[in-house]
Formats: C-alpha cells, sequence, structure tokens
C-alpha cells in the first residue's frame, strides 16, 4: 500500500517539535512513499523548512487560513492511496506507520486512528484526568480495545483512505484549528458525513500505532484546560448541526455516562493518600464536563438564533474585538447648577454619568457620544431620570455621635502605587476619630519592605504570617480600638465621606450590626474592566438605603439570603465590634489567599443574618474599585469568584445541613438569574464580555466544594 505521510505546520515556535515529527518518519519499519509539509501562511517557516528537508514535499496552504484548510491542501497533492496525518508537534515510533496501515488490509476499513502518548515537559501529573487527555490532543482513558471500531481517530495521530476524503468533500473549514485557537472536531465530522453515506464502511483503533505528542508547560494551565473544554463543546455543537445530535454526540454520551463516573471513583480512591491532587482532579473531572456541556448549549443557542453564524475560531477570538474606546466617568450634580460647558469626547465614545445629590451618587446612566459632544440639555435629561431617587439623609449626624472607628486594610502589596493611593485616601477621610491599620499578609519569603508612607498618628502597620484575607482582617481586628471596624481593600479609593456615611448610618441605628456600602469603578481605560461591569453590574446594584433582617425580608427575593452579594463586597464593609466578635471573625478556611479565592464576606454576612442580626447597604459610603484591566486576569478572577461562592455554600452546609435541601429549593431560581439577559444588570447599552466568561463562573462554582475541602485540610495540617 502506497502511504503518504501529511504534516501541518504554522508556527517557527514548534520548530525542534517540527524537526523531530519529520525525522520520525524516516525512520519507519514501513517507508511512506512521500512525506509532505504543508506550511499554514508562514513564508519563514516555509523558506527554512525547504532548506532543511530536502527530502520532504514542502508545499504550502493557499486555501482557507488554519488545520482543515493545511490538510486538504496536502490531500490534494498526495499520490498515496492511504494519508496518514501527523502533528507538528508529535514524533511517531518506528513501527507507526506499519502498524497503522495493517487494518487497511480489509477493504471496508475506511479510516485507522492511533495511539498518541503525552510527552510531558516534567513529571506526569497526578492530578490531570486521563479522561481528558484529549484536551492535550492525545488518547484518552475511556477509548474501545485494539481494533475495535470507533466513531472517528484523533487528528494528531490517524490514516484516511484518500477516496474517503474526496468522496466526503474534504475537511470542513468552518471547523479546525486556526493558530492557537484551540477549536478542531474536523476529522470527527468529516468521518461522521462520510459514514452517513457509505454504512458498510468503518473506523478501527489500532493502539500499537504510537505516536508521542509534546505538551507544553502552557496547556497544563486551569485556563488553557477550560477553554479547550469551552470550544470542543461549541465544536461538538457546529457538528450536531451538520450531523444531527444522534451521530454528532454519540461517543461523548458514552464516555460522560461510563468512563469519567469511573475516573471520578479511582480518585476517590486515593483521595486519603493523594488529598491534593486528587481533589484536584476530580474537580477537573467535573468543571471540565460542566464547561464542555455549557460551550455545546451556548453553541447550539447561537445556531439556532442564527443558523449562517459560523462557530469558527475566528469568531471566538477574544483578540478579534470591535475597537474599543475608554469610557469616561463624569460626575454631575444638577442641584447645584450644573456645568453648561458641552462636553467634548471622541465619536462614538461613551459616557458613564454618575448623577450626584446631596454629595450621593443616586444614579448611574451611559450616554453614547455619536457626535464627540455631549450637551447640557442631555446631561439635565439624565439627572430628571434620577429625580425619584432619595438620599440616604445621614448628613445630620455631628461629630459627638460618631463612635471611634478602626480601618483595616490587609494587603500582600501587589501594587505597591494603589497601596499608597488607598493609604492616601484614608489618611484624608473626614472623621473626627478614626485609625487606619495596614495588615502585611506577604509570605515569609517575600518581605521586601513596603512602600514608605508619610509618617501620621493614625497609621499602624501591623503582620499576619498565617496567609489568607480572612486571617489578615481578624488580626487588624484584633488590635483595633475601634468601636466598629471599616474594610477595604488595597486596590481602591476611598470617597472622602465614606467613613462618615458608615459611622453615621450605626449612629443612627443601633440596632444595625454590619453595613454594606457603594463600589464604583474607578476608571473603564480597558475594555475587561468593563467586562466586570457588564457581567456582574458591578459591585453593587442598589443606589436606595436599605436594612434587612432574616425575618422582615422582601418574600419577592426568592433567593433570599443566599444571595448575601446584595449588601456589600469585603472591599467596602463595617462591622460593630459587638457584631464581629460573636461570630468569631472572618472564616479562615474562606478568603483570597487561601484554596477557596474568596465567600468571607458573604460568609460573614450570612452568619449575622442567622444569628439574628440586622444588615445594611448605605450608598453614601463610596470607594472605587481598580478593576483588572487584562483578558486573563478578568477570567481568573470570574473563576475565583465562583470558586469563593461554591466554597462559601459548602462551608454553610457544613456548619448546618439544613441549609442544603434550602438552597436546593432555590436553584431554578438561580438558573434563571444566572441565564438572565446580562443588559439588564449593567448601565452598558451593548455587552461586550467574553462568551465563555459564564461557563468560566460555572466551572468555578464546580470546583468550589473541592477547593473548600482542600483548604480546611490545609488549616487542619498547618495549624491544627
Amino acid at each position: 500500500m502506497n502511504v503518504s505521510v501529511v504534516i501541518c505546520a504554522y508556527s517557527m515556535e514548534r520548530w525542534d517539535d517540527l524537526v523531530a515529527a519529520v525525522r520520525s518518519c524516516f525512520v519507519q519499519s514501513l517507508a511512506p512513499l512521500e512525506v509532505l509539509l504543508v506550511i499554514d501562511y508562514n513564508e519563514e517557516l516555509r523558506s527554512r523548512a525547504a532548506a532543511t528537508f530536502p527530502e520532504v514535499i514542502v508545499t504550502v496552504n493557499d486555501s482557507v487560513k488554519g488545520l482543515s484548510g493545511a490538510r486538504n491542501a496536502g490531500v490534494e497533492l498526495a499520490r498515496g492511496d492511504i494519508i496518514a496525518f501527523l502533528d507538528d508537534d508529535a514524533y511517531a515510533e518506528s513501527q507507526w506507520l506499519e502498524n497503522l496501515v495493517r487494518p487497511f488490509e480489509d477493504q471496508r476499513v475506511a479510516g485507522v486512528g492511533g495511539w498518541a502518548i503525552p510527552q510531558w515537559p516534567g513529571e506526569e501529573p497526578s492530578w490531570f484526568p486521563e479522561t481528558f487527555y484529549w484536551v492535550l490532543g492525545c488518547s484518552y482513558a475511556g477509548l474501545p480495545p485494539d481494533l475495535s471500531r470507533i466513531r472517528n481517530p484523533i487528528g494528531s495521530n490517524m490514516a484516511l483512505r484518500k477516496y474517503v476524503i474526496e468522496r466526503a468533500g474534504g475537511f470542513s473549514s468552518g471547523l479546525g484549528r486556526i493558530s492557537d485557537a484551540p477549536l478542531g472536531g474536523e476529522e470527527t465530522e468529516l468521518c461522521i458525513r462520510y459514514s452517513a453515506k457509505h454504512h458498510d464502511d468503518h473506523f478501527v483503533l489500532a493502539r500499537s500505532a504510537v505516536v508521542h505528542h509534546r505538551v507544553p508547560s502552557s496547556r497544563l494551565t486551569f485556563h488553557y484546560f477550560w477553554r479547550r473544554c469551552w470550544s470542543e463543546g461549541l465544536s461538538k455543537a457546529v457538528i450536531a448541526s451538520l450531523v444531527g445530535s444522534d451521530a454528532g454526540l454519540s461517543a461523548e454520551r458514552a464516555h460522560l455516562l461510563r468512563a469519567l463516573p469511573r475516573d471520578v471513583a479511582r480518585s476517590f480512591a486515593r483521595l486519603t493518600r493523594e488529598p491534593i491532587a486528587m481533589s484536584r482532579r476530580i474537580g477537573l473531572v467535573a468543571s471540565g464536563s460542566l464547561c464542555t456541556v455549557a460551550g455545546f448549549l451556548w453553541g447550539r443557542r447561537k445556531l439556532r438564533e442564527s443558523p449562517e453564524v459560523s462557530l469558527n475560531a475566528t469568531d471566538l477570538s477574544h483578540a478579534k474585538r470591535a475597537s474599543w474606546l475608554p469610557i469616561e466617568l463624569i460626575e454631575i450634580a444638577p442641584e447645584t447648577g450644573g456645568d453648561e460647558t458641552t462636553l467634548r469626547l471622541k465619536p462614538g465614545q461613551r459616557a458613564w454619568i454618575e448623577v450626584k445629590r446631596s454629595g450621593q451618587v443616586v444614579g448611574l446612566s451611559e450616554v453614547v457620544s455619536e457626535t464627540g459632544e455631549i450637551s447640557p440639555s442631555t446631561l439635565r435629561e439624565v439627572a430628571e431620570g434620577f429625580r425619584g431617587v432619595v438620599p440616604s439623609g445621614i448628613g445630620g449626624v455631628g461629630d459627638e455621635e460618631l463612635s471611634r472607628a478602626s480601618v483595616i486594610v490587609p494587603t500582600i502589596c501587589e501594587d505597591p502605587e494603589e497601596l499608597i493611593d488607598v493609604v492616601e485616601s484614608l489618611l484624608q477621610l473626614d472623621y473626627p476619630d478614626f485609625e487606619v491599620i495596614v495588615v502585611d499578609n506577604r509570605a515569609a519569603n517575600n518581605k521586601r519592605p513596603l512602600p514608605e508612607f508619610r509618617e501620621n498618628a493614625r497609621l499602624r502597620i501591623v503582620e499576619e504570617s498565617r496567609p489568607g484575607v480572612s486571617a489578615a482582617r481578624n488580626c487588624g481586628a484584633a488590635v483595633a480600638r475601634g468601636d466598629f471596624f471599616a474594610f477595604t481593600d488595597d486596590d481602591v479609593v476611598v470617597d472622602k465621606g465614606w467613613l462618615r456615611a458608615l459611622g453615621a448610618r450605626f449612629a443612627l441605628d443601633r440596632s444595625i450590626d454590619a453595613i454594606g456600602g457603594l463600589v464604583l469603578p474607578a476608571e473603564l481605560d480597558a475594555q475587561p474592566q468593563l467586562w466586570f461591569e457588564e457581567f456582574y453590574g458591578g459591585f453593587s446594584q442598589s443606589f436606595q438605603a436599605s436594612t434587612v433582617r432574616l425575618s422582615d425580608h422582601d418574600r419577592a427575593d426568592v433567593l433570599f439570603p443566599y444571595n448575601a452579594g446584595r449588601f456589600g463586597a469585603g472591599c467596602n464593609i463595617a462591622i460593630r465590634r459587638s457584631a464581629f466578635n460573636s461570630i468569631g471573625g472572618f472564616d479562615l478556611d474562606l478568603g483570597v489567599g487561601t484554596p477557596t479565592r474568596g465567600g468571607e464576606d458573604l460568609a460573614m454576612f450570612l452568619k449575622l443574618l442567622f444569628s439574628g442580626g440586622t444588615l445594611a447597604f448605605e450608598p453614601a459610603a463610596l470607594v472605587r474599585h481598580h478593576h483588572r484591566r487584562t483578558y486573563g486576569a478578568f477570567m481568573k478572577q470570574v473563576y475565583s469568584y465562583g470558586i469563593g461562592l461554591g466554597a462559601m455554600y459548602t462551608a454553610l452546609v457544613r456548619e448546618n445541613p439544613r441549609h442544603l435541601w434550602a438552597m436546593v429549593r432555590r436553584v431554578p431560581a438561580a438558573l434563571r438569574l444566572l441565564v438572565r439577559p446580562r443588559s439588564e444588570r449593567s448601565v452598558s447599552s451593548v455587552t461586550s464580555y467574553p462568551r465563555s466568561t459564564l461557563a468560566v463562573q460555572v466551572v468555578g462554582l464546580a470546583c468550589g466544594p473541592v477547593a473548600y475541602v482542600r483548604s480546611v485540610r490545609s488549616s487542619r495540617r498547618r495549624y491544627g
């Protein structure tokens, strides 16, 4: 049998791997008829390959950019009856080709899939589930025995009869990897399409045809794992739309129902011996499954809405977004007469207008400047829309009525300049009696000097060696002298009247145990900062003061009290000393700096509520938060918030199992809230956050219980 080997390449960064792949083709026990190297839109790579591999047919993809187009270009040029495909970052064992083509002795075999073994950058990670090796482009646990029939081979190591590819019409250019975008499924779609018309032919698995597929460190990250799972779900949505769900998802159903439960069961059996690795493994199985399903459901919905939409990698790349203009944040105070000057912006630029009354922000609205101007009349119209919002009315409280306050700021000093900014803003607070306590929570091996603060009698710096924001806050509270503690973070700037608003609210209502304040963005200069506001509605969704007790909440709020985020965020909360001591402070197993990454502030609110306490929201207590500026930092934040929420709920159930049923009853309402259009949560006129954001949050939520178990185990091991 004449066999042509096709290798597709696109990046100079894989040059060493490409050399290994090509060389392995010339040490085969069965020599190939030819080796074709198809370069995908990279002239530098083509020139170097042509000079380095004189024995190889080097050609280019002159069709649609991407792996599908490159493969089609190789097939068109190939002379062999059988086309074997090898990835440019894999090398073959010496008997690979012989074992790969042997099943073709049966004329009914249309294609053969080989076995791809991961080549790790170091030791094999026991925490990575073998059932998800497909994420790495490798063969995975759950595949059938040798020479069994399969629906389709794995793309990194397969051989197809040339007429099979030609009769199927080639690889679909709407699928397949484009540069580094991990969207695939083109070989799956081709095999299903061929089988639908040629029922007597089939595909088989040859486990003895082995290649070693390099796994770079970049693929051993949570971000890549979930992005790849999400993309796989999208690919399957496209495939199902083309060939039907029964054929397009048959193998996936079997894998989900059989292989994944076995993987989880084996991981649980090893949990006591390897608690961290197996907890992470279980979390990846659960989160990867959820992320893939979420990608599939999103893709299917999108295709139903717009059948003409092609869900290819270019459409899905977050880098291919519309041009971005920073959003201007503008304050207006119509009660003072306002500014009659026309505001000048760039054409098409957006502005978020903050309407202030009695010194308090009472509303936020977006104005799009199509011409580059915002007229005074437009600003008056915006202000008129918030006429019905009544300010808090806390301005009548005198200095003598305000209790002594302690402001506590935990820090690991990631950004010294931001830390200096928040301390400076705190020292300028309009409040008669307060202190500022900065808690240095850095690891012992990261004890570079903190930035120098200007000398001030109000400022103290203490150290807390136990990692985690909860430990740092509890440390600050232990040395604080105030009657109430105000907590904020090192990435905010506080309004000058922030502490006075909190103190006045405590003075006006002695029954209040804790207060959450208003959090607005410090700037919207980078698009990920806007994504946070769009996806979450920011930290705060209200501009009106409120008081909440467990006994008299609004029954229309079906998620109450488990939607604790409505009460405030950890960067802007205040607690009476007596209430703080009664609940034992923040939960040390929750929060940033522990495996749970958050949830400590919500847990504190819920503890107070369930112990009969009273919570309040005070919009006059304003801080401005510096949101994450990059795509990666934003996604990490979304994932961390999901983990924190899941961990917080787990801690709640651990403390009192009755919460489990109460939360289960609220799941339908929570799901409705989860899929509610995000445009209802934000003033942004058009949402632009990445489509995978919701999936990342859900994945984090699913990982929360495992993260909480890890946190508890780590805490017991270190601190008893």
